[in-house]
């Protein structure tokens, strides 16, 4: 990922945090001091299908006064026994088809809570939910 100079501060840091918890992805400045975000190779876990693919969030530019909500993937993931919990919705966005993950942060602290970690609890819903 290479920086860019229109990334606010905090953001910039939100993603060096991301590469820094040893995920592999790519970040694209949108502006306004946000950046849309892709964890490529993001592991859904084997109860899903499919079991990895790319997970897409922007983190806004008033990281992080704001949580990183909602989620999305290309893959139309669907839990090994073939239902779509209600947390998963196929929606049109940025030109494409997605599934959009929407794992709410309601009690989001920015005080406390982080990029990475909202990724990681991302990873744990898939891994309890599958």
């Amino acid at each position: 990922m290479s920086a860019a100079v229109d990334l606010a501060p905090s953001v910039a840091g939100a993603i060096a945090e991301l590469e820094q918890a040893g995920y592999t992805l790519s970040a694209v400045a949108l502006g306004d001091g946000g950046s849309l975000v892709t964890v490529h190779n993001f592991l859904f876990s084997d109860r899903w299908l499919p079991e990895s693919g790319d997970l897409t969030f922007e983190v806004p530019y008033n990281y992080p006064f704001a949580p990183i909500y909602p989620y999305y993937t290309t893959s139309e993931l669907t839990r090994r026994e073939g239902e779509r919990p209600a947390a998963l919705q196929i929606v049109d966005w940025r030109g494409g088809r997605y599934t959009q993950i929407s794992l709410r942060a309601p009690n989001w602290n920015p005080q406390i809570d982080t990029a990475a970690g909202a990724v990681a609890q991302v990873a744990h819903w898939f891994r309890c939910n599958g």
